[in-house]
């Protein structure tokens, strides 16, 4: 069996070289330090199988996956990852196994051994797989909010909130769902974050500010793995822009950026206000508006925190929190 080793630290491709250079009948025909690279040597090795980091500069392990899955149906794939809520992700993706770095060096043996069993052709078929992949997506999103101490049903009304926004600003039943979906989503990227990050008490770091940055990018990979979230990737990616240019990842300013992404900023911030946290109580919903009003023209639209202060007199229950979900930290 040949296989090619892709990880961005050289002692980790060592490593895994060193488990596999004795076993009979398996040969390391080549290694990468970053995605591009993996994906340009596996196109021209070949490889029976890809050793591949999830966590990669360049293209994530699990978009590199992804790409050789789709066009090298003759190479497995075999993740290597940190975070054991990237295993069902990466099995709906197709990749052949999962291996936890840390763990005993048999079980990498065994993951690889054990391909040599596997049909070549991937099943189930490309739609069933985007269906199993798009619930994963969903599944871990879940997992992600419960780690920052979100709670679905809140998750689920501000998902709602955000329906209600775009058909009141005039979009369609189509796009009005696609935002309500995306407010679901829009921290997917965080699942290639430390937990430390996600769960510090306090400031972050320059660093880990900057890393945290990271995740709308990685999100907007993810979604772009399957066909039914595809049309959600401009709407995570783009949720950090400010209207007065001064957001990431891109800086857009002003309607460059999309009203789905402007309709899903607006709720994470005043979800980021309401929602208590193990450092902080949360806050009520008057309050909240009241903040992100200090915003208008600079971080939102004025019409969209205008439309949003509408919603919450009219239509309260979408923003109404119980009383100890806003009051009491967790």
């Amino acid at each position: 069996m040949r296989v090619l080793v892709a990880d961005d630290h050289e002692m980790v491709r060592e490593g895994v070289k060193a488990v596999l250079r004795f076993e009979d009948g398996i040969e390391i025909v080549g290694e990468a330090k970053n995605g591009l690279d993996a994906l340009r040597l596996a196109r021209d090795l070949m490889p029976d199988a890809i050793i591949v980091d999830n966590r990669m500069p360049g293209l994530s392990g699990l978009e590199v996956a992804r790409r050789v899955i789709r066009d090298l149906p003759m190479t497995a794939v075999v993740m290597l990852t940190f975070d054991a809520d990237v295993r069902d992700l990466a099995l709906a993706a197709g990749v052949s196994a999962v291996v936890l770095k840390g763990a005993p060096s048999g079980e990498l043996v065994r993951a690889v051994r054990g391909l040599a069993g596997k049909p070549k052709r991937r099943s189930p078929g490309r739609r069933e797989r985007d269906r199993l992949y798009a619930g994963s997506v969903f599944a871990l999103s879940g997992a992600i909010e419960a780690k920052q101490a979100g709670r679905p049903i809140e998750i689920a009304r501000l998902a709602g909130a955000a329906r209600r926004l775009a058909e009141r600003l005039g979009r369609g039943e189509v796009e009005a769902e696609r935002i309500e979906l995306a407010v679901l989503l829009r921290d997917i990227g965080k699942v290639g974050l430390p937990e430390s990050i996600l769960t510090k008490r306090g400031p972050l770091e320059p660093a880990e500010r900057q890393q945290l940055r990271s995740h709308v990018a990685l999100g907007t990979e993810i979604l772009a793995g399957s066909e039914a979230l595809r049309d959600l990737a401009p709407f995570v990616r783009h949720h950090h822009e400010h209207y007065d240019g001064s957001g990431y990842p891109d800086g857009l300013k002003g309607d460059a950026i999309p009203l789905g992404a402007q309709i899903v900023g607006l709720l994470d911030a005043y979800n980021g206000i309401v929602s208590p946290r193990s450092y902080k109580q949360g806050f009520p919903s008057a309050f909240a508006i009241n903040q992100l009003a200090l915003g208008a023209g600079r971080d939102f639209a004025e019409s969209l925190v205008t439309a949003l202060f509408d919603l919450s007199r009219t239509e309260p229950g979408y923003l109404a929190e119980p009383e100890e979900y806003k009051s009491r930290p967790r």
